[in-house]
């Protein structure tokens, strides 16, 4: 049927797209005016390029160059005559009420019209006929309808079934459907205000009892109260979705690939409908402001932040839930004087944990001269005086190991915990040394530091002010990391893969709010090579 297997790819979304989103009839699509999904890839020179650099980057350039001689090959000289391998390639479509009944518009850029139809001539040893309106008809064998394609503005537009979607007043310019911005290296988008009512409420009925066989699970150990915040916790994920679907607007799902800076990235953003209650709270979600977020530090070898308050209607529930967890806690305390140091902390934390707002941050730096590493943490508080009350019940009990008011900082007072070689195992100190742990109470933020440098990054944290920061964020710079591996091989293959440039091994996955909700995953290119060279290393 397919004499060149590479064409066939390209011509097969004509009928891969519109199978999995075809419009069951005209009056229930909403495809005049919008389309549902937008498929768009870079220029096909692009994607050759992209494909052989990521060989180079993970040490298979050769396998890659062949095999890119060999799609050369294949494609044929008519095929590459015929397209335009310098503009991107896209397709859109609607999306019908059964899902599985579609119309679709692919875009193939063309640079020679004749080639093109004597390319499809060879390949599919069919003869497209061109018709008075310019519209070519295509009948290849296996396939239930034919192929109908015309050339307008430099592009090939290639539909199966619904000759209709080719009329001029009815395809949208390359522009719309390409734009530059838009494209990366590839991108998918999906309208979700364009998705049929009928099959949004077929989708979140599954999406319903799935999420509702999860208030089926036993919970022997936990409480009445903790079972019922479990099922609020379900209904609220429920009724999260349902808002998605109902007020949901553009979501794009975006592969990027820098070859000059060494950078990928794999991005979805989310947008909503305007004015609506879901486009408010992903709005707020990018004017968060943290107490914690300015302890990062942009070089770090490991940072992370994280912020999230619960739903009200959740908080509620969640009070009496902690309060049977802490009677589960102290029921288990062996006797009496673990009962009593356990308590007073427990008692401590719970009005930070009642307030259900997470607002906290850890911050790894180094290894500095010494080859140490220095650590961070900072977390949002309830009622810090009373956590820290808690906290000097339990350290009278221990006056040796624990100095009090130790050092101070913008008028907070700074407790040191002394840690002798019993406390820490070998690897702990080869990455810590035999350092203190210090610890600061200020009414809205407890620190931690610990490490090299703890005392000076504790004192640090405590002039920081807040600023506004991200649902959460979690960065690595593997090179620096690799000594907490504790493996050799790993060290000398991350010598050998980034060399004394440490930015090249970093990877961020952050998500944030503001116009719309973006999660995004970036790394550095050479990183991949280096998580294959170690899967090779175990394989060994």
């Amino acid at each position: 049927m397919f004499k060149r297997p590479i064409f066939a790819v390209l011509l097969g979304l004509t009928v891969i797209l519109p199978a999995s989103i075809r419009a069951a009839d005209e009056k229930a699509s909403k495809s005049n005016d919008k389309p549902g999904v937008f498929l768009r890839f870079s220029a096909l020179d692009h994607l050759r390029a992209d494909f052989r650099y990521l060989g180079e980057v993970v040490g298979e350039g050769e396998k890659a160059k062949q095999l890119d001689e060999l799609i050369t090959s294949k494609l044929g000289e008519k095929g590459l005559e015929s397209l335009d391998v310098k503009k991107p390639i896209g397709a859109y479509g609607w999306i019908g009420p059964f899902g599985i009944d579609s119309k679709a518009v692919i875009l193939i850029p063309i640079a020679k019209e004749k080639a093109f139809v004597d390319l499809l001539s060879d390949t599919l040893d069919a003869k497209p006929e061109k018709g008075k309106d310019d519209v070519y008809t295509l009948n290849v064998d296996n396939l239930p309808f034919p192929i109908f394609f015309r050339f307008v503005n430099g592009y090939a537009y290639v539909t199966l079934r619904d000759k209709e979607v080719l009329d001029k007043d009815k395809l949208l310019t390359p522009e719309v459907v390409l734009p530059g911005a838009q494209i990366g290296t590839a991108s998918f988008t999906v309208n979700i205000d364009e998705i049929p009512d009928d099959l949004k409420e077929k989708s979140l009925a599954v999406i319903e009892n799935q999420l509702a066989g999860l208030k089926d699970k036993e919970m022997p150990t936990h409480s009445e109260a903790q079972k019922k915040f479990r099922d609020a916790a379900v209904d609220e994920l429920s009724a999260q979705v349902k808002s998605l679907f109902k007020n949901g607007g553009t979501t794009t799902l975006r592969l990027d690939l820098d070859r000059k800076d060494g950078d990928v990235s794999l991005t979805m953003s989310m947008a909503a409908k305007s004015g609506s209650p879901l486009a408010s709270k992903i709005r707020d979600l990018g004017q968060i402001k943290s107490w914690t977020a300015a302890l990062l530090h942009p070089d770090s070898a490991l940072r992370l932040e994280l912020n999230a308050v619960l739903p009200e209607k959740l908080r509620q529930l969640l009070a009496p839930a902690l309060q049977d967890a802490e009677k589960q806690v102290l029921a288990k305390a062996k006797n009496e004087d673990e009962r009593e140091v356990i308590k007073p902390l427990v008692e401590g934390v719970m009005p930070t944990l009642k307030a259900a707002e997470v607002d906290t941050a850890i911050d790894l730096r180094g290894p500095g001269d010494n080859s140490l590493y220095t650590g961070v943490v900072g977390i949002k508080i309830k009622d810090g005086t009373k956590m820290e009350r808690g906290f000097l019940k339990t350290a009278a009990k221990f006056p040796k190991r624990i100095d009090l008011d130790a050092e101070k900082a913008d008028r907070v007072n700074i407790h040191r915990i002394k840690l002798g070689k019993e406390d820490l195992d070998r690897d702990t100190r080869r990455l810590f040394g035999d350092n203190p742990i210090y610890v600061a109470f200020r009414d809205d933020v407890l620190l931690v530091s610990f490490g090299e440098k703890g005392l000076d990054a504790l004192k640090e944290a405590l002039t920081a002010t807040p600023r506004t920061g991200k649902v959460t964020e979690l960065q690595l710079m593997l090179p620096r990391l690799v000594p907490l591996f504790n493996d050799p091989k790993q060290g000398d293959i991350a010598r050998q893969v980034f060399g004394n440039d440490t930015n090249s091994g970093r990877v961020r996955l952050s998500v944030e709010g503001g116009d719309s909700l973006t999660l995004r995953l970036a790394l550095k290119a050479k990183l991949i090579d280096y998580l294959n060279r170690v899967d090779k290393a175990k394989k060994e």
